[in-house]
């Protein structure tokens, strides 16, 4: 009879909070707000997180070689080349390019570039999806391609001519060339800050390579293999190349977004942890405020075991109904995110996240359900700790002293 006592005692604990509880019965909700805001905040926290690591992986890194491929002097015979390092082992595009450094300027307002050439034969896909997005093409010599928020900071239009300031490169003399602009672009990563995409063979001429490029682009299966990759390159190729991965390029960005995800992790993993633990300040209440139902039920013949069992239910009971209102809400949050920031900045009239500081200039999202999973999981070991020194307190009352006054 006795064995269904714990359980239907400590459930009734749960709902009801016993008679002339309100105390606990609040602090009973502020350990379940807790739980739930811990675990809502680090489900939407990690999820974020995973979201900037994936979009560096698929967008910034689609954008971005794996491994350039550099000439010293630059490759006549390109097209063949091109064709060779196609078939190299772990090769997935090769991309030739040109490029060149400057300044940019427009009425009175002057911005670095770095020009870009391209061909419309061998297109790299990120930015060839990039392009189709905004319904352009590679432009033909004597056209440029700028992102939007470089357009914007030179208050420029489509149709409108720009100079680019080439310094002096290979003993040629500072020089100036003209650009019809003919679109506007946006990758929404940090490249939207310098980059200008123009012709292969015009770039060549700008970068004192005329008719030649200055290497590949390449990107590859295994990204996180690049330098590896790019040494077994460099001795299946002719001499005179070099190479520079996406470690030298991005590395630092990947190393602040692991760093940070820990970090925060960290953070509000701590939060949890102490949100789990405010079930021990509120079962110990529980315990003071029970003491002469605890030593009337033991009277009534329930064991010590059984009086533990009946506060580890309660407290599990809060600690499973904080948890799965935090997982609930985590992943309602989740999927609002990233309106919830566009409406905010709607609201005040100011970007959050701009590619002049960050990588990307939205919020992303990634939820892995296998993280929810480890949360609550964590969460729920937490909160049974929690429990169990209320529970073994509450199991040593001792029933004659509790009722010695009772009559």
């Amino acid at each position: 009879m006795f064995k269904s006592v714990p359980v239907f005692v400590g459930l009734r604990y749960f709902t009801s909070g016993g008679r002339g509880s309100l105390l606990v019965s609040f602090i009973s909700m502020l350990a379940i707000a807790g739980l739930a805001l811990g675990v809502a905040l680090l489900v939407v926290v990690l999820s974020v997180m995973n979201g900037f690591d994936r979009e560096l992986r698929e967008r910034i890194l689609s954008v971005v070689p794996h491994i350039q491929l550099i000439h010293g002097v630059g490759v006549s015979d390109w097209q063949s080349q091109t064709q060779l390092i196609a078939e190299l082992d772990q090769v997935t595009e090769v991309t030739p390019y040109n490029e060149a450094e400057g300044l940019i300027h427009s009425g009175q307002q002057t911005r670095p570039i770095q020009l870009l050439g391209l061909s419309a034969q061998a297109l790299p896909r990120g930015l060839k999806n990039v392009i189709q997005e905004a319904g352009l093409t590679v432009p033909q010599s004597g056209q440029l391609l700028l992102p939007q928020p470089m357009a914007e900071d030179l208050n420029v239009v489509v149709g409108q001519r720009v100079t680019v300031i080439i310094p002096a490169i290979n003993g040629r003399a500072t020089a100036a060339h003209s650009f019809l602009l003919t679109g506007i672009f946006a990758t929404h990563t940090e490249l939207d800050q310098i980059l200008g995409l123009a012709s292969l063979h015009q770039v060549g001429n700008i970068a004192g390579v005329e008719g030649l490029v200055q290497g590949f682009r390449l990107q590859v299966e295994d990204q996180f293999d690049a330098r590896q990759t790019g040494y077994r390159l460099l001795e299946q190729l002719p001499f005179g190349y070099g190479f520079r991965d996406w470690f030298q390029t991005h590395g630092n960005l990947y190393q602040a977004i692991q760093l940070s995800r820990n970090l925060v992790s960290l953070l509000i993993f701590l939060i949890v942890a102490i949100a789990a633990f405010n079930v021990v300040s509120m079962l110990m209440m529980s315990v003071v405020n029970k003491r002469g139902d605890i030593a009337i039920l033991q009277t009534l013949g329930l064991s010590r075991q059984a009086i533990v069992q009946l506060f580890l239910i309660q407290g599990a009971m809060i600690g499973l109904f904080g948890i799965a209102l935090g997982v609930l809400l985590g992943v309602i949050g989740c999927y609002w995110v990233a309106d919830l920031v566009l409406w905010i900045e709607s609201m005040v009239g100011s970007r959050f996240l701009d590619t002049a500081v960050y990588p990307i200039d939205y919020v992303p999202v990634d939820l892995r359900w296998e993280n929810v999973a480890q949360i609550a999981a964590v969460a729920i070991v937490l909160n049974i700790i929690a429990t169990i020194y209320p529970a073994l307190r509450a199991s040593r009352v001792v029933p004659a002293q509790e009722l010695r006054f009772e009559g």
